[in-house]
């Protein structure tokens, strides 16, 4: 494992302080080849846990269960989804400068190399340090169009973030100084399973502080209002592959994070404080992203405001609690990460061909680009959970999960909000690829990708198919992941 674990991280922040100093033209296939082998050795690692058992290495620093094992695989999974749509992105942006193509690609590298290794800590103090740096590093890439709108988006993430994480770092210091009264000033006070062995010991007053200080702080990296207020700006400015990491990897890991402490809180306190907590939140960022995706102009923040609502969602399905709304948390997890990856990189494409991220000039994308078009419809209609999609598999279990578990009144509010949300962002998807295209008489036509149509499409349609297939047929050795994860976030597996 020691070896997987130093490939899987050391090879893509290695190759990012290379391909910094790399010539343009060869940044990208160096980049390449570090994200694959960093990629192998991290699906060396997952796969082998999410069908079998834990693993520990490196005097238990580096420790994975299967929730740690799905986080890092579905990081590789949006990483790779994300670099194949970067050539495209980086052929049609027109602001860059000489070196940028390596800047680009060593900050991804750096990027991914940080979120990759957040999975791996067993320690909740070493986990907000590779958050707090991935924070600092994809602020860079939020701002890398160097426009005033980018580089505004880019402070506002830095601060915002920063600021959150802060809140993050009193939660881990509270839940120190709780386990230091039982375990005193040793190595292991914050390491995860160390906490959730002697949880039942815990100081009752210090874990509801660390909790809600773990809230604000990770749950502003999850995107859960009213902590949001980065995340459509972000979203929106941050070149199309970086934002598919932003949605699709980032929100997952913050949540991941949040989901450790609140394991912690239900050992500690029992389930009422923590799962409370979430329920409220998720039902609010619901609540919040509603109005904005229905009233939505602009086709980035549109698919910002998604995301909003499907955290939301996930952290009501954390706050449920129980098998069902579990195992729904899990594959929304992983279809939402998927679908919304696919969707950035072709809403990236009908951006570049359009020139605007308005969506009422972007009418007739699917004459205007039928690739992109014709993927972002597919993906948008999976989005909002309509049959076949896995997400609509995922929505029925978190909400009859909750009516389940005696959360029926939050359920039925969120089932309210869902279909009203889908009524909103489908009628803004159809204006957009059904509508007239507009006649643009200015400006050369610019074609969408960088690639050949079919690799494109290959790019696009992959993820979007395998959210359909999950959607009518679960494979054994998904099954069994998905198991697996759901024994680690209920509390009885390790």
């Amino acid at each position: 494992m020691t070896g997987s674990a130093l490939v899987a991280v050391i090879v893509p922040l290695l190759a990012g302080a290379v391909v910094w100093f790399t010539p343009d033209r060869m940044a990208g296939p160096v980049a390449f080849g570090a994200l694959a082998i960093g990629g192998a050795g991290a699906l060396a690692l997952a796969i082998p846990v999410l069908l079998g058992d834990p693993v520990r290495a490196v005097d238990g620093l580096v420790a994975l269960d299967a929730l740690g094992a799905f986080v890092l695989l579905l990081t590789v999974v949006v990483t790779a989804i994300a670099a194949a749509g970067s050539p495209a992105y980086l052929a049609h942006e027109a602001a860059l400068r000489p070196r940028d193509r390596a800047r680009y690609w060593a900050l991804l590298l750096w990027f991914v190399g940080g979120l990759l290794i957040i999975p791996l800590f067993d320690n909740l103090g070493l986990v907000w340090v590779a958050i707090e740096a991935t924070t600092i590093v994809s602020a860079l890439l939020v701002g890398f169009a160097r426009t005033p709108a980018a580089i505004e988006a880019a402070w506002k993430y830095l601060i915002l973030g920063s600021v959150g994480i802060g809140f993050a770092l009193l939660g881990t210091l509270l839940a120190y100084a709780s386990s230091i009264q039982l375990l005193g000033e040793t190595s292991d006070a914050l390491t995860w399973t160390r906490l959730m062995a002697v949880a039942p010991g815990l100081d009752p007053g210090l874990v509801r502080l660390a909790f809600v200080f773990a809230l604000v702080g990770y749950g502003t990296k999850t995107g859960l209002a009213p902590f949001h207020t980065w995340l459509p700006d972000a979203h929106s400015q941050a070149p199309s592959p970086v934002s598919a990491l932003l949605s699709g990897a980032t929100l997952t890991v913050s949540l991941y994070a949040l989901a450790r402490f609140h394991l912690v809180a239900i050992g500690a306190l029992g389930p009422a404080f923590s799962s409370t907590l979430l329920v409220v939140f998720g039902v609010l960022s619901l609540a919040v992203a509603l109005p904005f995706i229905v009233a939505q102009g602009d086709i980035k923040r549109l698919l910002a405001y998604s995301s909003i609502e499907h955290m939301g969602l996930g952290a009501m399905a954390l706050g449920f609690g129980g098998p069902i709304a579990l195992a729904g948390l899990v594959l929304h997890l992983l279809a939402h990460a998927l679908t919304k990856a696919s969707l950035f990189i072709a809403g990236g494409g009908l951006v570049e061909h359009g020139r605007s991220r308005r969506i009422a000039r972007l009418s007739g994308s699917l004459t205007l680009s039928p690739v992109d078009g014709r993927a972002f419809l597919g993906g948008a209609l999976l989005l909002s959970g309509l049959p076949p999609s896995a997400l609509f598999v995922s929505e029925i279990a978190i909400l009859f999960g909750g009516f389940s578990v005696g959360w029926g009144v939050p359920a039925a509010i969120a089932a309210v909000l869902l279909a009203l949300t889908v009524a909103g962002f489908l009628f803004h998807v159809g204006r957009m690829s059904f509508g007239a295209p507009r006649i643009r008489t200015k400006g050369p036509r610019i074609r969408a990708v960088g690639r050949p149509a079919p690799w494109r499409a290959v790019v696009l349609g992959a993820p979007l198919v395998a959210v359909m297939a999950l959607g009518v047929w679960t494979p054994e050795p998904v099954a069994t992941a998905i198991a697996r994860v759901v024994a680690v976030l209920g509390g009885t597996g390790v």
